[in-house]
């Protein structure tokens, strides 16, 4: 399995969009940037984390950096939006934080008469006008937003960020204290304000995060088990195994065992 780097398909830091056409299968995949994938035209599924989802006209996918997928289909235009969450220090508002959140969006009526020309233009001006095109994004996610009724007035911008910066860089080696500077905060002042508005503490909301992704891989994939660890952001497989066990009740190997052996 393949995990798709920024720095090759994201050259310029920010965003890239491509128009192209599936004909049999996409294998199961992570990336670490964030990715819409609208289908113009087709058929087939398309499987995120273990559950399948139609593929026809006018669906929409959004992908986070935590998410596993693959995709199979005879033939599909699709448009596909590599991009990062944040660009020039802003972040963008994104549906996939709220907990009942879906990554399958089937536009209708009046939302695929919005969003199929934003995407369109997009395409159009990503290597051009940078300007332009962040404010196009904005206004998709946007509208993907209100599509699930998950915009809340009185959600913390500031949670909502450090939850997409997570999201985007939970394989790497960050940290309370470096997600605190990244942001402008003190350590103390950001774990305090971390938990107070989400309930949860820091390394435990990040530890959610991985050992979720661990599991989509396990699940999913067939990923050496030696390897998954460091897929998922933890450091030692020792450490890992133990922790994973404790929190499951067993280990990474039989997890995908069990998970493999079911009908």
């Amino acid at each position: 399995m393949h995990i798709y780097d920024k720095s090759k398909f994201i050259p310029n830091d920010f965003i890239s969009v491509t128009r192209k056409h599936i004909r049999g299968t996409v294998a199961a995949h992570g990336h670490d940037f964030f990715e819409i994938e609208y289908f113009l035209s087709g058929d087939g599924t398309h499987e995120i984390d273990g559950v399948s989802y139609p593929i026809r006209p006018n669906s929409l996918f959004l992908l986070s950096p935590a998410n596993v997928h693959s995709i199979c289909s005879q033939n599909s235009e699709v448009i596909t939006v590599m991009f990062q969450s944040e660009h020039d220090g802003v972040f963008f508002t994104f549906p996939l934080l709220s907990p009942s959140y879906s990554p399958a969006f089937y536009l209708e009526d009046i939302k695929a008469e919005v969003l199929p020309p934003l995407l369109l233009e997009l395409f159009s001006v990503h290597k051009n006008d940078t300007a332009y095109a962040m404010l196009l994004l904005h206004c998709i996610l946007h509208k993907l937003t209100a599509c699930h009724n998950t915009y809340n007035d009185e959600a913390l911008p500031l949670v909502q960020n450090t939850i997409l910066y997570m999201l985007e860089n939970f394989r790497g080696e960050i940290t309370l204290e470096s997600t605190a500077a990244h942001f402008g905060f003190s350590k103390a002042y950001f774990s305090d304000l971390f938990l107070r508005q989400t309930g949860i503490n820091f390394k435990a909301y990040l530890d959610g995060v991985r050992f979720s992704h661990a599991k989509n891989l396990l699940a999913f994939t067939t990923l050496p088990v030696s390897e998954i660890h460091t897929r998922a952001g933890f450091c030692d497989y020792a450490n890992f195994a133990r922790r994973f066990k404790q929190k499951y009740g067993l280990t990474p190997t039989e997890y995908r065992k069990k998970t493999n052996d079911r009908p």
